[in-house]
């Protein structure tokens, strides 16, 4: 699926979102009020369909996710989410923060994860969505957030991968080490 596709989507589901949840139209309405109408948007959209379980999801660098494709399940450690076909499922934070990560559907609000509001870098309000496809697939994608998302998982080639969606300044400290297989 192109990304302008997923973009219209995900339009369709953020004007259903704030009409039929209150703290995703707070969210939304102060995220785009800081920073700008064009700051909500999808972001290179990554296919997490066909991965062996689990994907590490992790979002303002603390807080983690768990996709399991096997059972297309987001887990945290308060619920989980079953990702059904055609749907769209938006992760942030509700406005005030209250340390919780949600994720809203056309079915329901649902706390996913507790974050720690210490840390510096916290989820944003509209942080990233799960696409699921009519034909199953199933895309990740940041949605501009201001605090980035990392995902860690294997293809089913296998093939690991790592993504990173952050913003220009972040460092990133990569450590090689010696390879001790060979394929």
């Amino acid at each position: 699926m192109r990304l302008a596709s997923l973009q219209s989507r995900f339009e369709t589901v953020v004007e259903e979102f704030r009409k039929k949840y209150s703290s995703f139209d707070e969210s939304f309405g102060t995220y785009t009020a800081q920073y700008g109408e064009g700051a909500v948007k999808v972001y290179e959209p990554f296919k997490v369909s066909g991965t062996i379980d689990p994907v590490v999801i992790i979002l303002g660098r603390t807080t983690p996710l768990v996709y399991k494709d096997s059972h297309r399940l987001l887990a945290g450690s308060l619920s989980s989410v079953s990702i059904e076909r055609g749907m769209v499922y938006i992760m942030g934070r509700r406005e005030p923060p209250d340390s919780k990560l949600i994720v809203w559907s056309s079915k329901e609000e649902i706390e996913l994860e507790e974050y720690d509001s210490r840390v510096r870098i916290i989820p944003s309000r509209i942080h990233a969505a799960l696409f699921g496809l009519d034909e199953g697939t199933v895309f990740f994608a940041d949605l501009g957030s201001s605090s980035g998302s990392i995902l860690a998982g294997e293809t089913s080639k296998p093939e690991p991968f790592i993504t990173l969606y952050a913003a220009p300044r972040v460092d990133v400290h990569r450590v090689p080490l010696e390879g001790k297989y060979t394929a």
